[in-house]
C-alpha cells in the first residue's frame, strides 16, 4: 500500500490574496521601475521639446516688446524732427539708455536684420528673432493715420433728407390705401 519510507504527499500552498500579490516585493519593484521610467521620459520631453519652445517664445516676446519700444521712439522722433527716422542709432539717441537697450536687444534679435525705414509719412520696423525659425517681427506705422473702416456715405443732413430733432431720420408718410 503505502511505503513508510516515502515522504508524505505535499499539500498545495494556499493561493495569495490580491493584497499580498499587489504589495509583494516583485510587484513593488515593478511599480518603482515604471515610475522611474516615466520620470525619465518626462524629463527627456521637457529637455528636448518643451524647454526649447519656452525659450523661443520668450525670445519672440522680448523682440516684440523691443520693436514696440522702437515704435514709441519713432513717434517721439517724428514729433521732434517732422519726419520718421531711417536708422536705429537715430532712434536710440532719444532713449536715455540707448546703448544698454541695444546690447539687450542683441541677446534675442538679430541686429544685422533689424531694419528701420522711415520717411515723412510712414515707417517700418522689422527684425528677425534669434530662434530656430528666424521669426520675423514687423510693425508698420503710424497706426493712427490708417482708416479702421471704409468711410460712410454722406449723411441725411448733407443730402438734404429729413432729420428729426433727435438726429434720427424721419419716416416718409405712408401711402394712401387704394380703393377707398
Amino acid at each position: 500500500m503505502s511505503d513508510p519510507a516515502a515522504p508524505p504527499p505535499a499539500t498545495a500552498a494556499p493561493r495569495p490574496s490580491w493584497r499580498q500579490r499587489l504589495f509583494s516585493a516583485a510587484s513593488l519593484r515593478l511599480m518603482f521601475g515604471a515610475l522611474v521610467v516615466g520620470a525619465a521620459a518626462s524629463g527627456a520631453a521637457w529637455r528636448l521639446w518643451l524647454k526649447p519652445q519656452n525659450d523661443a517664445q520668450r525670445k519672440r516676446f522680448e523682440t516684440t516688446e523691443d520693436v514696440l519700444e522702437l515704435y514709441g521712439l519713432q513717434l517721439k522722433y517724428a514729433r521732434a524732427h517732422g519726419f520718421y527716422a531711417s536708422d536705429l542709432d537715430a532712434l536710440l539717441a532719444l532713449a536715455p539708455d540707448g546703448a544698454a537697450r541695444k546690447a539687450r536687444m542683441a541677446g534675442h534679435l538679430d541686429l544685422t536684420t533689424l531694419a528701420v525705414v522711415g520717411d515723412a509719412k510712414k515707417f517700418k520696423i522689422e527684425a528677425n528673432v534669434l530662434d530656430d525659425d528666424r521669426t520675423l517681427v514687423k510693425i508698420l506705422g503710424p497706426i493712427f493715420d490708417r482708416p479702421w473702416a471704409p468711410k460712410a456715405g454722406p449723411t441725411l443732413e448733407e443730402t438734404g433728407g429729413s432729420v428729426g430733432q433727435n438726429g434720427l431720420p424721419v419716416a416718409a408718410p405712408a401711402p394712401a390705401p387704394h380703393g377707398r
